[in-house]
Formats: structure tokens, C-alpha cells, sequence
């Protein structure tokens, strides 16, 4: 059982890093590269919107695996 919390709560460590670094760089295309078209799939400001809100969500289930992790 010690095992699975510990790999429980390094999942929730990786979620926690990735998330904020979506969520920074959601942050960036949103206002430094609004009006940017990106690779021909769309405006850059719909994907920081994406990166931001995914990012986010990402957090919020690191906090959760690693709060469940500490019990």
C-alpha cells in the first residue's frame, strides 16, 4: 500500500508541474500572441485559452492525488 502512495503522490507532483507550465503558457499566448495564426489550425489565443484552462484542471488533480496520497 506504501508503494501505491508513493506513486500516487509522484503522479500528482508531474501533474502538478506540468499544469503550471500549461498554464504559464497559456498565460503567454493569450497576451503576447493574440492574432497569431498557428500552423494553420487557429488563432494563438484560442489555444492559450486551451493551455490555460487545461492547465488548471491539471493542477487541481495534483493537489487532489497528492492530498489523497498524504492520507
Amino acid at each position: 500500500m506504501k508503494r501505491f502512495a508513493i506513486s500516487i503522490g509522484v503522479l500528482g507532483l508531474v501533474l502538478n508541474v506540468l499544469g503550471g507550465i500549461s498554464a504559464l503558457a497559456g498565460v503567454y499566448l493569450i497576451t503576447a500572441k493574440a492574432g497569431v495564426e498557428m500552423f494553420g489550425w487557429g488563432d494563438a489565443r484560442t489555444f492559450g485559452y486551451l493551455f490555460f484552462c487545461v492547465g488548471l484542471c491539471c493542477v487541481c488533480a495534483g493537489l487532489v492525488l497528492a492530498k489523497y496520497a498524504r492520507k
